[in-house]
């Protein structure tokens, strides 16, 4: 009766189609009035069926899981079926648990922060064009953030940060959640886990570092829309094109106290009134501060001084050719110096780039008497006062060497 609806598409009625095909109007209406049914497909089993509860809670827990390392495993658990087949699993599977959506929850006062990066790309700052950074953090229950912009995300300034924001909300949640910071985290090969640095500190102050799921940022959502609000309302609003950081840290402060007493969207207090909330439920901070500092192998060169940032600063020669160890702090203008595992000095550091030399009073005749030294042995070394020249006697003139204070100049001390 397929001709009955080609008929039909040609604009005869069901009488002419009945005449042309020969039966009755009957037929042809309770033809044109059923729509063609799709044909079922059969119900059969896959050789994958038993196994798919198990792939499918792999996928979940880790959604990059290896495809060729589940085959080989269901291999072992019996499966006989094909790779093509467990490939078109995996990738349903995976699209489902990227679209799924995600739930949002309150979390309870004091119990988790929520922490991230904004790249704001290359900018003006502390006279020179360099890329800047604002480390970001956000309580779950209060929604109150701490900013610090920075130049760098190493590991130190992280950790630094870290202890910046627990002064600001006066007190240390109990978890903190993460992206896949590379400063943060490493793969075991197994799972990931915090790496050394952060382990240790978050003993120290007593949170539990979290990680969100791969590829689902808006886990964290909390600090993802502070994020655009940081960048849409203050940074936006900046009218100036250059910065100092000191001045940029100093007006987010100030905008956060403008924004923080104003009603939170969808709910009926403000950032400011949840804090007060959550704040006794945020463990106090009784311990010492975690020293975050780089801990940086220098050499004592044969002046008896370190390079740090193109300036120089004496050491006591007794270590010229070692090694010692530069610890700067991460945002003050301070470093200590250490040899073989003691404190030799506090040093204030010099402006970057402005290739200075620091004599220090306490080295400066110590390096005057090692350079005498040195001097002598050289003098004796590369020039005899006599020598025999065809088989006559012939005095050699002694130049002297450089002067110490040529050698060594003024400086700072």
């Amino acid at each position: 009766m397929l001709d009955a609806r080609v008929l039909q598409g040609q604009g005869h009625t069901q009488k002419e189609i009945a005449d042309i095909l020969g039966v009755t109007d009957r037929t042809v209406r309770n033809y044109l009035s059923n729509f063609p049914r799709e044909r079922k497909k059969p119900n059969r089993a896959s050789k994958l069926d038993p196994f798919k509860a198990d792939i499918r809670s792999r996928i979940e827990t880790k959604p990059n899981a290896n495809g060729e390392v589940i085959y080989q495993s269901i291999r072992k658990m019996g499966y006989t079926g094909k790779r093509s087949v467990l490939k078109e699993f995996i990738t349903k599977v995976r699209r489902e648990t990227e679209s799924s959506a995600v739930i949002r929850y309150e979390t309870e006062p004091g119990f988790q922060a929520q922490v991230d990066w904004v790249e704001f790309g290359k900018q003006w700052v502390d006279g020179s064009f360099r890329k800047l950074y604002a480390f970001t953090m956000v309580l779950g229950y209060s929604r109150l953030p701490f900013v610090r912009f920075t130049t760098n995300m190493t590991s130190a300034t992280l950790l630094a940060c870290h202890q910046d924001a627990f002064q600001f909300f006066g007190g240390v949640p109990a978890e903190i959640l993460y992206d896949n910071m590379k400063t943060a985290w490493i793969y075991d090969g197994e799972a990931w886990r915090p790496n050394k640095r952060l382990a240790s500190f978050a003993v120290h102050y007593g949170f539990t570092p979290k990680r969100c799921r791969v590829r689902r940022p808006e886990t964290k959502g909390k600090v993802e829309r502070f994020n655009q609000y940081l960048e849409g309302n203050f940074f936006e609003s900046l009218e100036k094109t250059s910065f100092t950081l000191n001045e940029l840290n100093e007006s987010v402060r100030l905008w956060i106290d403008s924004i923080k007493g104003n009603k939170i969207s969808g709910l009926t207090s403000s950032r400011a009134e949840r804090h007060e909330e959550e704040k006794p439920y945020l463990k106090p901070i009784t311990v010492a501060p975690f020293d975050v500092r780089d801990a940086i192998p220098l050499l004592v060169n044969r002046e008896s001084c370190i390079t740090w940032k193109t300036n120089k600063y004496s050491v006591n020669p007794r270590y010229m050719g070692l090694e010692v160890m530069f610890r700067p702090d991460v945002f003050g203008t301070n470093a200590e110096l250490y040899a073989e595992g003691t404190l030799l000095r506090s040093i204030s550091l010099e402006a970057e780039g402005s290739m200075k030399r620091v004599i220090y009073p306490e080295d400066r005749e110590a390096i005057r008497k090692r350079w005498e030294q040195d001097r002598e042995r050289q003098r004796v070394f590369r020039f005899p006062k006599r020598r025999v020249l065809e088989k006559k006697v012939v005095d050699v003139e002694v130049r002297s060497p450089a002067t110490y204070d040529q050698f060594i100049p003024g400086g700072s001390l």
